[in-house]
């Protein structure tokens, strides 16, 4: 189903935290709380077994993560540097993002 217009301003809207996120550091709870709500936003505007969510969860999802990376929660197993890090996970998800914006 096609995005209306709320929907495309939820997204908008979370592309605008991205330069923040990354000016952050970027820190692994903001992340995670701010991916948390961008899959919200997705499953509210397409369905939660809609394509684009399973695109933003296969291209910007949990796969990444090194076994054995100590931590306190999960999200702070996430690195910041490479394929899997933090800022290139918000690299594809601001060019998914835009795209599913139109």
């Amino acid at each position: 189903m096609p995005a209306t217009d709320a929907d495309r301003t939820r997204i908008e809207a979370q592309i605008a935290l991205i330069p923040r996120l990354r000016g952050t550091g970027p820190n692994p709870f903001e992340y995670d709380q701010w991916d948390a709500r961008t899959v919200e936003v997705l499953t509210a505007a397409f369905g939660a077994e809609s394509d684009e969510v399973a695109r933003y969860q296969r291209d910007v999802g949990e796969a990444g993560r090194v076994a054995g990376v100590r931590g306190n929660a999960a999200n702070m197993t996430l690195n910041i540097h490479g394929k899997w890090g933090i800022l290139e996970r918000l690299e594809r998800a601001e060019s998914l993002l835009r795209e599913l914006a139109g």
